[in-house]
């Protein structure tokens, strides 16, 4: 870094750092007193915190605030020290503990501060922890964000000054919707690194005043970007081979050996390592999830009786048969088998199959952030919680059932052993996975989905290579296969590691070939898998001499039962899971839920209510049954509510369930439905897929009879339907055979009846399609460059008149409403995204305006008539009121925020303990239910606080 640069970082601490620090330190330890010139900046202090706050609004949707003052109260308390040090300054420093799964720490304008629990976990002491801060604080001391704000306000929008907060948040808004205008905006990488380093001196002065040891700033940073030590030189700048960080790490070390020597030593003991220890193991440990409750004018409040229940993704006997465990999309109960009855539950969404320790006495899993916890079931509390840093990133995992080991193929395709507790990796096995044309094509695929927003779930799983530990957690073995794009020739490789001893062996023979396709551990000592060259001669080996103890025909995957000569297979012809008898060699049973698992002779699964049955693996009878603790929603798949909020209608992927809210009683207990609509008689109308021997349909139930009856069937026509409130919408091809990219014809029927209320053809590009069913209307998307969107526009002269005054174009919309009975065409919109600096996510109206979701965590208000943005507001999933002229968004998790539609003034906030799934207006806009995750409702006057502003 040139010596000009970092002048400029020096001066800001000059005069008031010499002042506060001038009674413990040297003199030789303050920075020399200069004043260089800097970029110009057009925030205020207090516009600058107005500009913080509003980022914050918008990011912060995207990670969970750890609301918890003890934990949070260290965290700032090490700020409080930096910030003694640093300059005064109008701006207020806050500190956050927040939930994301990033060793990071990141800085907002104005003096907004976050840490992430996993970088929590990563640092090794307080002292690091406030190099990790002073960094940070580095940042909002050069007030670099509000440089960088100005500089892109007034390149891409000519603005170069602002007013009050609503001009702020306006204009920020307007940055967003224009920064693909002006790519060359954002700065490189030379910016970056001079902004980095600047906030890296200013750090290390600030340790180093406030007494810590400014040395632990550049050991954090070494061991994040694994630069290990390599500081680089002016022969490797010379030829371009240090990198970003490797220069980076390199100006630290001189920045602290520039410090006189007495100023790289702590001018004062920090606190204590057990403290630092105690707390770090707090924060890693916190599980909390619930928000602190604010709320008024709560009509009722109901939690729903029985509650819904997720569909059982995993069953598992302990391995002394006493206990079992059930795992859903949002958690783990853990049961004891005799009596059957649950013990405990534990809140793990998105958690990765659950295991019990080989010793029966405890439960352990991970997740993809890799999140480990232990639970003590005598206790049936957490005994250990870590969180693993892997710089790479994991594509694939593997827990060892003691939770002390955990295995991960990383994104440069080597395979990675770690050690849970120190996070220390014990062994690495580089460029292991050799990913081939069918790898890839799962890719994309898989990319593809989630690019539409798909849950990943409905994919099946994706195992790159085959992994396992053993039973006993001893050892680890690994093998994969690839097959030559041009070549077609096959490799494999596999090893066996000793988890003990820290030492890996090739494997050969049998057990190569069985490690490279797809295996299973039914013993510690024994291991059965599917040979990938010929499936008839599978085997069953000893384990990890590999010694063939058995040859046999097998095929799907295998899975160990908890105990028993037997394995599973999945799937088994159109079942997700059969049960292979070892002793004959035949298939004896098949489970129509992938839930499933045996101990001695007997077996576990789902029932279709939801309950947990135990039967006899020979006679198909049970012996006995529970249901499941409460548990949190999942994603939903459908939400209903009657109009007299009398009636909810939930369903998440496989069940669904109707209840009562005046009582909270549930009425109904159903398979899973795609779409609901209650009408005005209170009468359910749901779309259920075809099952069994039932085609799909559209079934109607009276909740207060409990009658149900079969409606018309919903039929595809080669493409695609969905129940949208009272409307079927259905697309498909306009021929026979033909593609839904063009050349479609959308069809709309009558819920209840199935008659068809029109259909309309499109000869060229198929339009997105949106349904507001409060409003009558069907809204109708394309891009505006498409050929459909060009005839459309030709047609309209309103639109053609309009065209010319939008800009690009390119990323641009044409947005088409149609009467959702008729379809008749009511009005259109032209939305510019400034080249494509937002996307399109949903749509929702109310009389003349639609309300957009974008993909920059927005809700946008226009006006078909006449075409103007109307409201700008963060959040997403809006309900919408057209009687009230309300709209309601969740931005935080939790929070949701009442907005006036035609200005976009927030009216009102209501914050639930849990995040919020489901919320409707009343007809008349004066209530609105909120369903959240935890399975409770409530019901909020909304009218109540403007009947007590009028007095």
């Amino acid at each position: 870094m040139k010596i000009a640069r970092l002048v400029f970082a020096l001066s800001l601490l000059c005069a008031s750092l010499a002042a506060a620090a001038a009674q413990e330190l040297p003199a030789r330890c303050q920075p020399p007193a200069v004043t260089p010139s800097r970029e110009p900046i057009i925030f205020s202090h207090r516009q600058e915190m107005e500009l913080g706050d509003i980022v914050a609004e918008r990011v912060q949707r995207d990670f969970r605030v750890v609301e918890d003052d003890e934990l949070t109260a260290y965290l700032r308390r090490v700020g409080a020290r930096l910030v003694e040090r640093l300059p005064p300054t109008e701006l207020r420093y806050q500190f956050f503990l927040m939930d994301l799964p990033d060793v990071n720490a990141f800085a907002l304008p104005g003096g907004r501060i976050y840490v992430t629990r996993k970088m929590v976990a990563f640092v090794r002491s307080e002292d690091e922890l406030a190099g990790v801060i002073a960094h940070e604080l580095g940042h909002i001391v050069a007030r670099q964000q509000a440089a960088d704000m100005t500089r892109l306000l007034r390149e891409v929008l000519g603005v170069n000054e602002v007013a009050d907060r609503r001009d702020i948040f306006e204009k920020y808004n307007r940055l967003i919707e224009n920064v693909a205008r002006k790519p060359g905006a954002a700065r490189g990488d030379s910016h970056d690194e001079r902004q980095q380093g600047e906030a890296d001196l200013i750090g290390l002065y600030a340790m180093s005043a406030a007494g810590y040891d400014p040395q632990a700033a550049a050991a954090v940073f070494e061991r994040a970007t694994g630069a290990k030590g390599k500081s680089g030189g002016w022969l490797s700048n010379l030829f371009g081979s240090t990198s970003p960080n490797t220069r980076r790490l390199r100006e630290i070390l001189k920045g602290i050996q520039a410090l006189p020597v007495e100023c790289r030593t702590p001018a004062r003991a920090t606190s204590a390592a057990e403290e630092f220890q105690k707390w770090q193991a707090a924060v890693v440990s916190h599980s909390g999830t619930v928000r602190r409750e604010a709320l008024h004018d709560v009509v009722s409040k109901k939690l729903l009786e029985p509650p819904l229940r997720g569909e059982i993704n995993h069953l598992r006997f302990s391995p002394d048969g006493q206990y079992l465990l059930a795992q859903d999309d949002s958690g783990i109960s853990v049961l004891r088998r005799e009596p059957l009855a649950p013990l405990f539950r534990v809140d793990a969404p998105e958690a990765r199959p659950a295991q019990f320790t080989p010793d029966s006495k405890g439960v352990v899993f991970h997740n993809a952030a890799l999140r480990v916890e232990s639970w003590d079931i005598a206790g049936q509390k957490a005994r250990a919680a870590s969180e693993l840093y892997v710089r790479e990133g994991c594509m694939q995992t593997e827990l060892a059932p003691d939770g002390r080991t955990l295995a991960c193929l990383n994104t440069d395709n080597g395979l990675a052993i770690y050690d849970v507790a120190s996070g220390a990796q014990i062994y690495l096995k580089k460029d292991f996975f050799k990913p081939d044309f069918q790898d890839l094509v799962r890719l994309i695929v898989v990319e593809i989905f989630r690019s539409l927003d798909v849950d990943i779930a409905d994919l099946g799983d994706f195992d790159w290579v085959g992994m396992s530990f053993s039973p006993d957690a001893r050892h680890f073995a690994a093998g994969q296969r690839s097959v030559g794009f041009y070549t077609g020739v096959t490799e494999s490789s596999a090893f066996v590691f000793d988890v003990e001893a820290k030492t890996a062996t090739p494997a050969k023979g049998m057990l190569k070939k069985l490690l490279s396709g797809k295996f299973t551990f039914v013993a510690p000592d024994r291991l059965i898998g599917v040979n990938p060259e010929n499936p008839r001669e599978s085997a069953a080996v000893s384990f990890p001499a590999g010694e063939v103890l058995e040859k046999f025909e097998l095929g799907g995957q295998p899975d160990a039962v908890a105990r028993g000569n037997y394995l599973l297979l999945r799937p088994v012809q159109n079942f997700p899971v059969g049960l292979l008898d070892l002793a004959s060699k035949k298939v004896v049973m098949a489970n129509k839920q992938r839930a499933f698992d045996v101990y001695g002779d007997t077996f576990v699964s789902e029932r279709t209510d939801g309950a947990i049955g135990l039967y006899n693996v020979e006679t198909r009878v049970m012996s006995s049954k529970v249901a499941l603790p409460r548990g949190r929603l999942g994603r939903l798949r459908a939400a209903a509510v009657s109009p007299d909020f009398k009636w909810l209608a939930v369903s998440e992927r496989s069940r669904g369930a109707v209840w009562d809210l005046a009582k909270g009683e549930r009425v109904a207990h159903v398979r899973g439905f795609r779409g609901a609509h209650f009408d005005e008689a209170g009468e359910l109308h749901a779309d259920f897929p075809s099952f069994g021997g039932t085609d799909r349909m559209i079934a109607k139930m009276n909740p207060a009879t409990r009658e149900t009856a079969e409606g018309p069937a919903v039929e595809t026509g080669g493409g695609y339907a969905e129940q949208r409130g009272p409307y079927v919408v259905t697309t498909r091809p306009t021929k026979k055979g033909g593609g839904l990219r063009e050349k479609v014809t959308i069809e709309v029927r009558e819920a209840v009846s199935g008659k068809t209320l029109w259909t309309k053809d499109f000869p060229k590009e198929s339009p997105r399609v949106w349904v507001a069913e409060d409003a009558g209307l069907m809204v109708l998307l394309w891009p505006i460059k498409s050929d459909a969107a060009k005839a459309e526009i030709k047609a309209d002269a309103k639109l053609a008149e309009k065209l010319p005054t939008m800009k690009e174009k390119e990323g641009d919309y044409l947005l088409r409403t149609l009467d959702i009975a008729t379809g008749e065409r009511r009005g259109a919109l032209l939305v510019e995204t400034g080249k494509g600096s937002f996307r399109i996510s949903s749509v929702a109206a109310a009389g003349d305006l639609l309300v957009i979701s974008d993909t920059e965590n927005r809700v946008l208000v226009y006006s078909v008539s006449d075409g103007a943005q109307r409201a700008q507001l963060f959040g997403r999933r809006p309900a919408v009121s057209k009687a009230a002229g309300l709209v309601a968004v969740e931005n935080e998790r939790g929070q949701l925020n009442v907005h006036d539609l035609a200005s976009g003034e927030r009216r009102d906030q209501f914050v639930f303990p849990d995040a919020v799934s489901h919320a409707q207006f009343s007809p008349d806009g004066r209530r609105l239910l909120v369903l959240t995750s935890d399975q409770t409702v409530y019901v909020l006057d909304l009218a109540a606080k403007t009947a007590r502003s009028d007095k």
